[in-house]
């Protein structure tokens, strides 16, 4: 556990880097949105959709936690794990940032009937939604900063070793262990708490 901390750690500007990047791509988003620029549209809206038909608000919540979190979890380790390709972590959290924020702006169409009969009805009820919707955002973002953190320090220690050879591919695997370790240790169990909070939201409980 020291050991994924220590890492953690050590890449502690590469997150707040990719925060900021992350934050760029989301002010980014209300460009795309006000200019209705259709080809980065398309794909926040489709996979919008491709979302509500595996989760929808009658879905159970084990369901729900389950779909999230796996995504989550298992798309940011291969996020983090494409520092091998160096400038690629930066190019996702980018348009990661982007396509969260056009979420905002460009609600789905589709599959989402049951939302409106889970509603919350009292103010304490809405005022504990918007909560953990909040908390949800930002488990979400520390998770995520975190692990592409640790992905463009990665594409920096494979720039700086060169691309070939066995030696660099057993260096870049220990770094690679090494980051998911402290992956599974730190960014997975805030994904968890991130995945339960959105699963309460979804459902209206």
């Amino acid at each position: 556990m020291q050991e994924a901390i220590n890492i953690i750690k050590d890449n502690f500007y590469f997150t707040w880097f990719a925060m900021l990047i992350f934050f760029g791509g989301f002010c980014f988003s209300y460009a795309v949105n006000r200019y209705d620029l259709k080809f980065f549209i398309w794909f926040p809206k489709w996979f919008l959709s491709l979302m509500m038909k595996f989760i929808t608000p009658t879905s159970s919540f084990i369901r729900i936690f389950l779909v999230i979190f796996l995504f989550n979890s298992i798309s940011i380790a291969i996020y983090m794990s494409s520092g091998i390709f160096v400038i690629l972590p930066f190019v996702i959290v980018f348009f990661t940032g982007m396509n969260i924020g056009l979420t905002v702006f460009i609600p789905p169409q589709t599959g989402m009937e049951g939302f409106a009969e889970r509603m919350p009805k009292t103010p304490a009820k809405a005022l504990k939604m918007m909560f953990f919707s909040t908390l949800v955002l930002v488990l979400e973002v520390v998770a995520f900063s975190t692990a592409l953190g640790m992905g463009m320090s990665l594409g920096a220690a494979a720039a700086s070793t060169g691309f070939m050879g066995t030696t660099y591919s057993i260096f870049i695997y220990g770094l690679i262990l090494m980051r998911l370790k402290a992956y599974l240790y730190v960014c997975v169990p805030i994904l968890a708490v991130s995945a339960y909070l959105e699963a309460r939201v979804i459902r209206g409980d």
